[in-house]
């Protein structure tokens, strides 16, 4: 049964998917919830279908989606900005930060 909000649109690129998962599963599923918003974007006209750009990362919508508990997201988001595969912008306490995909296509 399709249930609406929980899909990617692609292409993903492979290469992105396995600079992520080096940082293990959590660090992929980040990344899967940051495409998805996007193609969500993408889909009502407000994103190109090859950019990138800055993502909301709410703890609860980060867990309903994908799976990822606010103390594993934190960790995960500083070794990933760290590794220069997300842009990380704090917006202060008790306000959800923001990614944005750095990794190349490549394809």
């Amino acid at each position: 049964m399709y249930d609406k909000g929980k899909f990617i649109r692609g292409p993903i690129s492979v290469n992105q998917l396995l600079e992520f998962s080096k940082y293990g599963v959590n660090a992929v599923r980040i990344f899967l919830y940051i495409r998805m918003q996007e193609g969500i974007m993408v889909s009502r006209g407000e994103l190109s279908r090859t950019a990138h750009t800055f993502i909301k990362i709410p703890n609860k919508k980060l867990e309903e989606l994908v799976g990822v508990h606010r103390s594993i997201k934190w960790e995960k988001l500083r070794v990933l900005e760290e590794k220069k595969l997300i842009d990380l912008k704090l917006n202060g306490q008790g306000r959800a930060p923001e990614a944005k995909i750095l990794v190349p296509r490549l394809h």
